[in-house]
């Protein structure tokens, strides 16, 4: 730890999460491209890309000038802005299925709103996700705060989900489905299955809701949605699409009527910044390259750690899909959050931390979702496998009896 960084964690004491923060990865003073730095500006190649928010890489030029171009503006918050038409319009052309949007001041905020959207809609107060699904929140009136307003099913067991659909009908307002599991890292539907959902969820009389704040322009530029050719009734983006500015975004299937709120119909709406940053994300992302260059960097990553792992007779397995992946220390498959529970937290630790310590960034997590961008270079994967190198040569040396 470098002096800069010791007098700022001194000066946190008032700062209990701050201080943990130490712990579990760099306090960041500066990121740029694929890089974090420090406080004592040691940078680190990071693969926790903000919570897939740097899909485009930190401080991309193009976002930067969008966004001092709003801010020159001066417009404060609170109005209605040309840009929300502007960012509606660019969302259009990349996911044309859409029919309505809501935009909302963060991802989390989105998912909130649309349950609230779910519920009001069917009048059933119900709702159930994935086991893996990234966490969601909602609101449990006096009515039913005895029940469970939200319950989990084993994810991708399809035959289970289409029982619970059958049997909780009357009371299900919608399925989420989280593409990728991402509360386990990265867990992707068999082939099929969503299809099988959808259906069953159609049969039922159900809303299926995807959240895509993780698949979403990450796993393709269409998100999930696109990549597996199945439609939801609605659908929650945020992460990739602010580019690091907080923003959610709903969409509503075409041909479900406009969808209304309760109470007096205002949403706070996203600060022009965020919005301004988003429509140059899209910009970005419409240019095919940029998922060829991705997509290979994902390769050269995933093929090399696996390579390391193998001569090191360190059990691993690396689920992918697009930008995304995650490492867990098992030998077995991980096709379900059973699987992903029982791989080796505490080897992926050592691994994490010893990669931190060679100027890498791993999730804290075990298992937990990692992502790249298109700032990643072909240096940049060189410099973590080397990397990767060294450390499981040393753990291959302190396991040895």
């Amino acid at each position: 730890m470098g002096r800069l960084t010791e007098e700022l964690l001194k000066r946190a004491q008032a700062l209990p999460g701050l201080r943990a923060g130490f712990e579990r990865s760099v306090v960041a003073a500066k990121a740029q491209g694929a890089r974090v730095y420090d406080a004592d500006n040691v940078g680190y190649i990071d693969y926790q890309g903000g919570g897939g928010a740097a899909i485009v890489g930190f401080a991309n030029q193009f976002v930067l000038d969008a966004v001092r171009k709003v801010l020159g503006n001066g417009v404060p918050d609170g109005f209605h802005v040309p840009q929300e038409v502007e960012l509606a319009e660019a969302l259009g052309k990349v996911l044309p299925w859409v029919g309505n949007w809501w935009l909302c001041r963060t991802q989390d905020e989105a998912v909130y709103q649309l349950l609230q959207w779910a519920r009001d809609t069917t009048g059933k107060p119900g709702i159930l996700m994935l086991d893996g699904g990234a966490r969601v929140r909602i609101a449990v009136g006096a009515a039913d705060s005895g029940s469970r307003p939200i319950r989990e099913v084993p994810g991708w067991q399809v035959e289970r989900i289409e029982r619970e659909l059958a049997t909780s009908a009357a009371r299900l307002a919608a399925l989420v489905v989280d593409p990728l599991m991402s509360r386990a890292g990265v867990i992707p539907a068999p082939d099929g299955v969503l299809a099988r959902i959808a259906a069953a969820c159609r049969d039922h009389g159900v809303l299926l809701l995807f959240d895509e704040r993780v698949s979403g322009f990450r796993v393709h530029r269409g998100g999930a949605q696109a990549l597996s050719g199945v439609t939801p009734d609605a659908a929650v983006y945020g992460g990739a699409l602010g580019g690091g500015f907080p923003i959610g975004v709903v969409g509503f299937r075409a041909g479900i009527d406009e969808p209304v709120q309760k109470g007096d119909g205002r949403m706070p709406t996203p600060h022009p910044v965020s919005l301004a940053a988003a429509e140059a994300v899209l910009s970005i992302l419409k240019n095919e390259t940029v998922y060829e260059r991705v997509e290979e960097r994902a390769v050269q990553l995933v093929s090399g750690i696996e390579a390391l792992a193998s001569r090191f007779q360190r059990p691993m397995t690396v689920n992918r899909v697009g930008s995304v992946f995650a490492l867990y220390m098992t030998a077995k498959p991980v096709t379900n959050c059973r699987a992903a529970s029982r791989a080796d937290a505490t080897t992926y630790w050592r691994v994490a931390e010893g990669l931190r310590g060679e100027g890498v960034l791993l999730p804290r997590q075990p298992g937990g979702a990692a992502f790249l961008s298109s700032a990643h270079g072909a240096k940049d994967v060189e410099e973590t496998l080397a990397a990767c190198e060294r450390v499981l040569l040393r753990l291959h040396q302190e396991d040895l009896p």
